[in-house]
């Protein structure tokens, strides 16, 4: 007698069931993945950019907005600069609004800095931020892939920061103070007796690093040619040690006994 083979019947419902299961593993990974720019509906600025100006001079700069989703219409969000920005409100302007055009997911808008007043060697900042609408959110930190590559979108302020570039010649002034820094000061002039360098306005006994204490550096950008560097001290005791360099050259050097005065000329 034959025996029977064990014959496994693919239900329709199983197949269905099968399906709607897969659909939904699907559905979730993509959901649940972080990495899909076209899932999300957001806008984020790009990453912050560091800028550097010589003393005077002026800058456009385009900075892109991402969106996380294309739309059928054009999208204009208000922008607005942050009161944590340092820099003075007379060295830049920043556009009001950035548009992303219907069909796109970044738009651009431009920010103009001005280096006057000085932005000094360590820099000044401006943070721009958007108002945005109801519903659409700003990531702190996302991670997905564009057309162009691997795009880091980390930004919901955005901040410039500007320092001077120096494309003269830097001098460096480094002091350490003593128990009177009120009684120094130095200056460096040209060869006609103009002052091209100094810590402030001299005032007997109260010069610019009263109440000040330590070292402190300064760099300085300067023209190339022929000057002096006078170190000065009301009381005529000296004080603490200072050191003069350009490029590695060491201009002047004291350990602090150069009584009322001392000089040295330099050619830069």
């Amino acid at each position: 007698m034959k025996k029977m083979k064990n014959i496994k019947i693919f239900k329709p419902f199983s197949a269905i069931l099968l399906l709607t299961l897969s659909l939904f593993l699907v559905g979730c990974e993509d959901d649940m993945s972080g990495d899909n720019l076209t899932n999300d509906d957001f806008i984020s600025f790009s990453f912050n950019e560091n800028v550097g100006l010589s003393e005077g001079a002026s800058e456009t700069m385009s900075v892109t907005v991402y969106a996380g989703s294309a739309s059928n219409s054009d999208r204009t969000v208000g922008l607005y600069v942050d009161d944590s920005s340092t820099a003075d409100a007379m060295s830049y302007s920043v556009a009001p609004s950035v548009t992303i055009p219907a069909g796109s997911m970044t738009g651009t808008f431009d920010v103009t800095l001005t280096n006057n007043p000085d932005f000094g060697a360590a820099g000044v900042t401006v943070v721009v931020g958007m108002t945005l609408d109801a519903g659409v959110d700003q990531p702190t930190a996302f991670t997905g892939t564009t057309a162009g590559g691997d795009l880091n979108v980390t930004q919901d302020m955005f901040v410039i920061t500007a320092t001077t570039v120096c494309l003269d010649n830097v001098v460096t002034i480094d002091i350490t103070l003593d128990s009177w820094p009120e009684e120094v000061y130095w200056w460096i002039a040209d060869l006609d007796g103009n002052i091209v360098a100094d810590p402030g306005m001299y005032a007997q006994y109260a010069n610019p690093y009263a109440g000040l204490s330590g070292n402190i550096v300064e760099s300085l950008c300067i023209p190339s040619g022929s000057y002096v560097f006078n170190i000065y001290d009301d009381y005529g005791d000296g004080g603490g040690p200072i050191s003069v360099t350009s490029g590695g050259t060491v201009i002047y050097s004291s350990a602090g006994g150069y009584g009322h005065s001392d000089s040295a000329a330099f050619t830069l």
